[in-house]
């Protein structure tokens, strides 16, 4: 797959420069020092290039074209390239879509797809394969050699990246620009990188178009190797906000993040965290368990260490009696033989190597942060190298952290070029193996997705003239929703006979598809107990209505069934890229208030419903407090619903569901609100 594009025997850069500077020159220069193929420049107003002919048009033979020309003839340069049979094209040049000029796009498209052509770009930097030393990209630095393969939507997130890897010693086996994504996309990439020599696979997006295909693809390649990704914008809303409590709090970056989660596609929240998480991936084992041991010859980085495992959700490994009994050994009179184990300031290599074969031999143990700072005896490049000994003799992982920045700098070299991942922070260190761990959960976790029964011609029905909480009702109940008991008046009497019918006390909530947010317009009132109060309640809501909201459609009010139990928020909006989005969080009121919310991707399984659940603050609401219980069973029944619901109603745009009133081993819906596209 894209065989061509990463491993061709010739190539042909069209637009190679005689002057230095201009981007058809250096991509040229990148390929003609390194390349283990023929590289040959296509320039017609050259004679030659840097000693190589200049030809007048592609040549025969040419497995790869790189086009560095104005946008305006690129399509010119794309029928040579089909007449001679080219496979695989980038075209680095901007000014297609980018600029507004989805015209031009549309043709190189257009040849490239009658042509059987693999299409980079356009307006990309380029792309690298250290295997074979191409370089055809205008990139300043050739990476080092290694297992990472990496992509970016950003040509400048690209230099940056290669940047600092150069001085990092981080290597790379694929580096691609990926530009205007005009065919080839992350899907393509994540196809091929899952099927090759790839430890680990990085990202850069800023957006991703076919949302669902893409985390069924990326859902495959983690399940066979780690992926991690920057989203770029994360505070954006994505759009006009909507009118449920849903569709204002739902946003784009939220879908992502639920995306991703589906996935298993590990996020990284900046550059530096990326690389970080990519060459802990690449270069050391996942761990089996989450229990962390900390090496240190400093108390405080220690216990620095100890609060970030505590908050990630990571926990100190508990050493056996074996291990106090070796480490007591060696260890000085002064010391505590516990996790942190502080082998106090003296300590040199040989204190270290001990520690560390003591520590990485105990089976409670499931990987090992060592932790340095530069004192008056210590051994910085000789512990170094203990750590790099003692790396290659266990199958747990093994961070560093050495702390300072002039004197620990042969050290951090030494650790390195010999694969060791090193930190400049604990911080950063836990927050790699907190990303490991979840993804050893990932892979170990299992999806079963339950069978939803339902009323098709019913939930048909419902929608198809909607108009009201009475049809999302119908809805709801075609689905098997619980219910409270519900009734539609729409004079003051009929009310009346609604709440003798359901008994005292009763809920009463205007019934209108303009009215959204009941309790901003004082258009519900809960614990109505008599006739008389219905009766005046029923007029109330009605004239707040038409002073709050005037020319608002009124089908009625609602009288219902009054229900005490645990107010939860149910939700769906539909996302663009990725299809529906469920949303659960404390309901009523506080949902606004204090955005306790999770997400997750439809269909939603078992074990996602749980999952979103637990990750909620308030989590420990849903199971019961002051003696009142409450199951989960009911609200993951109730998410894997909402879920299936979407799923099945593609007009359906938005779903609140507030509150999903949860009483023991029941939820009641008893409210409903939904935007169609109709």
């Amino acid at each position: 797959m894209l065989e061509k594009l990463f491993n061709p025997e010739k190539v042909a850069v069209v637009g190679a420069s005689r002057h230095e500077g201009k981007t058809g020159h250096e991509i040229f220069d990148n390929l003609h020092h390194d390349f283990k193929g023929e590289v040959v420049p296509v320039n017609p107003n050259a004679v030659e290039v840097e000693g190589e002919k200049a030809l007048d048009e592609i040549p025969e033979g040419t497995d790869l074209a790189v086009i560095s020309v104005p946008a305006q003839i690129t399509p010119t340069v794309m029928k040579d390239a089909a007449e001679k049979n080219v496979e695989a094209v980038i075209i680095v040049t901007a000014g297609f879509s980018e600029t507004g000029e989805t015209n031009l796009e549309q043709q190189i498209i257009q040849i490239a797809e009658e042509n059987n052509i693999e299409l980079l770009g356009p307006n990309v930097l380029g792309l690298i394969n250290t295997e074979n030393a191409m370089n055809a990209s205008f990139a300043s630095k050739m990476p080092e050699t290694g297992n990472i393969s990496f992509m970016s939507q950003s040509g400048a997130f690209c230099t940056a990246i290669l940047d600092y890897a150069k001085a990092e010693h981080i290597g790379f086996r694929h580096f691609v620009s990926l530009g205007n994504k005009s065919m080839l996309n992350e899907i393509d990439l994540l196809k091929k990188w899952r099927s090759d020599e790839t430890d680990a696979i990085l990202s850069y997006t800023e957006g991703i178009e076919n949302g669902r295909e893409f985390m069924k693809e990326a859902e495959k390649t983690s399940r066979k190797k780690p992926v991690v990704m920057v989203k770029s914008g994360r505070t954006s809303k994505g759009g006009e906000a909507a009118a449920s409590h849903t569709g204002s709090i739902a946003g784009s970056y939220q879908a992502y993040q639920a995306a991703f989660r589906k996935s298993g596609i590990i996020e990284a929240e900046s550059n530096r965290e990326l690389l970080e998480y990519g060459r802990a991936f690449a270069y050391q084992p996942v761990t089996e368990g989450d229990k962390i041991a900390i090496i240190t010859n400093a108390g405080g980085p220690g216990v620095i260490a100890t609060d970030e495992i505590d908050q990630h959700g990571l926990e100190l490994a508990e050493f056996s009696t074996d291990t106090k009994m070796k480490l007591h050994e060696f260890m000085p009179s002064e010391s505590t033989i516990r996790n942190p184990l502080d082998v106090i300031g003296d300590a040199g290599h040989n204190r270290y190597k001990k520690a560390l074969e003591a520590v990485l031999k105990d089976k409670n143990v499931d990987g090992v942060m060592v932790l340095l700072t530069p004192q008056a005896n210590t051994e910085i490049e000789k512990t170094a190298k203990t750590i790099v000994k003692a790396e290659k003799q266990t199958e747990k992982p093994v961070f560093a952290c050495f702390l300072g920045e002039q004197d620990i700098k042969k050290g951090v070299e030494i650790l390195e070029e010999n694969n060791i991942p090193e930190f400049q922070d604990p911080v950063d260190a836990v927050k790699s193996f907190k990303a490991m761990n979840n993804y050893r959960k990932f892979l170990e976790t299992d999806r079963n997705y339950s069978d939803v029964e339902c009323d098709q011609k019913e939930a048909e029905n419902a929608l198809k003239e909607y108009n009201g909480y009475m049809d999302g009702h119908k809805l709801l109940k075609a689905y098997n929703f619980n219910l409270p008991m519900s009734k539609n008046a729409e004079t003051p009497h009929s009310a009346e006979e609604a709440a003798v019918d359901i008994g005292y006390p009763v809920v009463m909530k205007i019934n209108s598809p303009d009215i959204a947010h009941k309790t901003d317009i004082d258009g519900i009132k809960t614990g109505v107990e008599s006739r008389q109060k219905v009766n005046d309640v029923f007029k109330r809501i009605v004239d707040n209505v038409h002073h709050e909201k005037p020319g608002s459609q009124i089908n009625g009010v609602m009288v219902q069934e009054q229900l005490e139990g645990l107010e939860i928020a149910l939700g769906m909006k539909r996302d663009p890229q990725f299809g529906p989005m469920i949303m659960v969080g404390l309901g009523g009121i506080y949902i606004e208030a204090l955005h306790d919310i999770s997400f997750g991707i439809a269909p939603i399984s078992e074990q996602e419903a749980e999952q979103m659940i637990r990750e909620l603050q308030s989590s420990e609401l849903f199971e019961g407090s002051r003696g009142k219980e409450y199951s989960l069973e009911a609200v993951k029944d109730a998410v894997i619903r909402l879920g299936e619901l979407a799923l099945n109603h593609e007009e359906i745009q938005e779903i609140d569901i507030n509150p999903l009133i949860l009483k023991k081993d029941k939820a009641y819906a008893a409210d409903i609100q939904i935007n169609t596209s109709i």
